[in-house]
């Protein structure tokens, strides 16, 4: 992996959301770790650490998932791209053959989308992430979408413990109407209530939403990703190679087995530049 040499936020909106996510990923281990789970099974109970495995496991997949991401180098400009003799190159941005990026001022392959933000033409550009401050392309899709997989995974299970643990262990203080005017307005709650009540429902409010939002993203790209496609291609499915080598273009060539750690080397097969091949493949199984 190719590590970028600016890889700090470059926005604004970027840098909130970057570190809030950087904030509240360890805010929300320790919140589980030691307040809801010895609170639902007690102080000295085994089962604190039968909890801690799964959760550490899921704090080291999501922080260097979401760490890979930020430091992958995507941009076209360190890239060695040999245009084809036999290509003609169109101008504009976006374009869905090779086409000269005006504002690069260099040639770019197919599915590569100039990002203002990142400044760069990225390789097989899918979005730019504000919680990562970096665009998602070919060379990190899979960092991406396994730091989602895994936050889902972590919110889900931190949402069931907390639910258990708000309203039914610590019921006598939250099952009240003014839980959910807190619920509602938590920010807001702040400033009339610093209790540590409103700190548990304003992490439990954040999990939930996570929970959600994370779900919907994983439903979404996981879909384009099935079919082959990036978020640009919605309605374009000339790279479509069935499911399973779609999967490997994105997770590589041992796929079955990088959710276990970002670290684990599962190469792509494809340099994310020539896409020709694929495109005629991808012809030959419609």
């Amino acid at each position: 992996m190719r590590i970028r040499k600016r890889f700090l936020p470059r926005t604004i909106s970027d840098g909130i959301a970057t570190g809030f996510m950087t904030a509240i990923i360890p805010i929300t281990f320790w919140f589980e770790v030691y307040v809801v789970i010895p609170g639902v099974h007690g102080i000295d109970s085994i089962y604190n650490w039968i909890h801690l495995g799964p959760a550490l496991f899921l704090l080291f997949n999501i922080s260097a998932n979401m760490l890979a991401t930020i430091m992958c180098e995507t941009g076209c400009g360190t890239e060695i791209v040999n245009v084809p003799t036999n290509v003609n190159i169109t101008s504009g941005q976006g374009s869905k053959t090779w086409h000269v990026c005006s504002t690069c001022e260099a040639v770019a392959p197919p599915r590569s989308w100039h990002c203002n933000t990142c400044g760069t033409c990225v390789l097989k550009r899918d979005h730019h992430c504000v919680f990562t401050g970096c665009c998602i392309g070919h060379k990190n899709h899979r960092y991406f979408i396994l730091f989602v997989l895994h936050l889902f995974i972590a919110t889900l299970y931190a949402s069931i413990l907390n639910n258990y643990f708000i309203w039914f262990v610590r019921g006598e203080d939250f099952r009240n109407w003014t839980s959910l005017v807190k619920i509602a307005f938590p920010l807001a709650m702040l400033v009339v209530d610093t209790s540590t009540k409103q700190y548990y429902l304003l992490v439990y409010l954040i999990n939930m939403v996570g929970m959600f939002m994370t779900g919907v993203l994983l439903i979404y790209h996981g879909r384009l990703i099935l079919s082959g496609t990036v978020v640009h291609e919605r309605n374009f499915h000339d790279y479509n190679l069935g499911w399973l080598e779609n999967i490997r273009m994105v997770l590589g060539k041992r796929w079955y087995l990088t959710w276990l750690s970002p670290f684990l080397q599962s190469e792509l097969p494809h340099n994310g530049i020539d896409w020709d091949f694929i495109q005629k493949e991808a012809a030959k199984t419609k």
